[in-house]
């Protein structure tokens, strides 16, 4: 009865747990109203400009009105290192980063976005497809990084690019949050092995109450 009692409490738990809060201000940068102005809550590195509303070209949305152009949108060609930061004040634990990126998408054009955590470098590679300019779908990864404690700048900017100007990085929902203190936090699939393990002592002393009474 304890065991089932504590898979109970743990499975209540994890339903009841509420969503880490996102340090990044305008993550989603809907409080972007001009594409000329520096995003609230952002530093723009290299240029003063960068928001698009989805229906400017038709780009498919990813998270509500606008979205953010690396290169900038509407001045002078950017240059290599240009880009968007902010920096959040982290405590000790892990820390996971979360955004949807896609590109221009002019074809036949390959663009490296660097994502920097602190010290911490992500590359990805925007290759461009066939699906139109400014309609690629945007798609959703995630870094972890673990912080010492202090303040930690997250940082969006261009390392390289065979068509600067008309393949630059587009980011949106972009949120970073506290996963867990201290340490790697159980994945999801080591929680479900976990209630399973715990279900499977409860079966068992179930059926060991049964062959008793029998």
């Amino acid at each position: 009865m304890t065991r089932l009692f504590t898979a109970a409490c743990l499975l209540a738990l994890v339903a009841a747990s509420p969503a880490a809060a996102n340090l990044l201000v305008n993550g989603d940068f809907e409080a972007s109203t001009s594409q000329t102005a520096t995003p609230p809550g952002w530093t723009n590195i290299g240029h003063t400009d960068g928001v698009i509303a989805y229906s400017a070209f038709g780009t498919p949305a990813y998270n509500g009105n606008y979205y953010y152009d690396i290169g900038g949108y509407g001045g002078a060609t950017p240059s290599l290192g240009d880009g968007i930061t902010q920096t959040v004040a982290t405590t000790s634990g892990l820390y996971t980063l979360t955004f949807g990126f896609s590109g221009e998408n002019t074809a036949g054009l390959t663009t490296v976005l660097d994502v920097m955590i602190g010290t911490q470098l992500s590359q990805f590679t925007i290759v461009a497809d066939n699906s139109g300019v400014f309609q690629r779908p945007f798609q959703t990864t995630s870094i972890n990084y673990l912080s010492a404690g202090g303040p930690t700048a997250i940082s969006f900017t261009i390392s390289s690019s065979n068509g600067i100007g008309s393949n630059d990085p587009l980011i949106d929902g972009v949120s970073f949050v506290l996963a867990g203190p201290g340490g790697a936090v159980p994945e999801p699939a080591s929680w479900a092995m976990l209630i399973a393990g715990f279900g499977l002592v409860g079966a068992a002393a179930r059926r060991r109450r049964a062959a008793v009474a029998a």
